[in-house]
């Protein structure tokens, strides 16, 4: 039987992931210290399975894992989120940071041959389209750049591009995943798609102003992104190599979403176009190929099917 050890289990990709391979032969260790996640009622279901154990673990001071054989590793831990981002850049950054090398260092003393996957973010990728020295769709190869002035908000692409390379040097056999707007039930409201839904669902207003309204991104359903995570962590060949995780097929301009949203709900609230976000990149849009190449998936749920999706387990 593997075993699988998941850090920020109760998070959105987190109890997903889990919840997606429950039923095969496999052991769960769940590590969540629930300030971001949420220990409501799927995710009591989800740890009452005899295959799972889940430890209430702040991953930010060392701890131990006595488990001598662990199979895989989903390093999903992290502090995120544009306004919790924004708020205490330095906490963001140091707790990231020392989350990735405690869980590395709790591992090596008895699982050195495990395979690590790291998920950073598409954000790696955001001071290069800034400066406008990337071509698009972007590329796991793409030459990454570091702003020469920070914003609040660059802690947490800084802390996972850091963290990138801490994982290349850990000695562990691992991939690197770039998750590009990964959304579906349970995602949580501090997100783009929910937050206009919110809007149009909020009877105080009959106007809406769409922020970056120009803006583009692909979004990707999280049934489509789990078929991606666990067919390349899962390919014995696959290892030591960065792929993005993501859906090509139907960029979007925030307003043309805004718009597919409020069509999806019949909504009469006007919607009108706002100021840009300040450090919101103004496009992204991953390159694919080179994940395809390994999972041969080339039909992925279009973004109608996912809101409608999102929208009947929401309400």
């Amino acid at each position: 039987m593997k075993t699988i050890l998941i850090t920020g289990a109760a998070g959105f990709i987190g109890y997903h992931l889990t919840n997606r391979i429950i039923n095969k032969k496999v052991k769960f260790l769940l590590l969540d210290n629930l300030t971001r996640g949420k220990k409501d009622k799927l995710f009591k279901n989800l740890i009452k399975n005899k295959n799972v154990k889940f430890l209430n673990i702040d991953l930010t001071k060392p701890f131990e894992i006595n488990i001598k054989k662990i199979d895989y590793v989903f390093h999903l831990s992290a502090r995120l989120g544009v306004k919790n981002v924004i708020l205490n850049p330095e906490k963001t950054f140091n707790e990231n940071i020392k989350m990735l090398l405690n869980t590395i260092d709790a591992l090596k003393k008895h699982n050195k041959k495990t395979k690590f996957v790291f998920f950073s973010t598409s954000e790696v990728y955001s001071p290069a389209i800034k400066e406008k020295i990337v071509n698009f769709p972007l590329k796991e190869d793409t030459l990454l750049h570091i702003s020469k002035k920070n914003s609040p908000r660059d802690s947490y692409y800084l802390s996972k591009l850091l963290g990138e390379k801490i994982v290349e040097f850990s000695g562990l056999e691992f991939l690197i995943l770039r998750p590009h707007n990964i959304y579906g039930p349970r995602m949580g409201f501090s997100h783009v798609i929910p937050e206009l839904i919110n809007k149009f669902k909020n009877k105080k207003n009959s106007k809406i102003g769409i922020f970056s309204p120009s803006h583009k991104r692909a979004f990707c359903f999280i049934d489509d992104a789990l078929d991606q995570i666990i067919n390349l962590t899962l390919n014995k060949k696959i290892k030591n190599q960065t792929f993005n995780i993501g859906n090509h097929k139907e960029e979007i301009k925030i307003f043309d979403l805004a718009k597919k949203i409020k069509n999806i709900l019949k909504s009469k609230k006007k919607i009108f176009k706002n100021k840009n976000t300040q450090g919101s990149p103004s496009r992204r849009v991953p390159c694919m190929k080179k994940t395809q190449k390994i999972i041969n998936k080339k039909k992925f749920i279009n973004l109608n099917q996912g809101l409608k999706k999102y929208l009947d387990w929401h309400y």
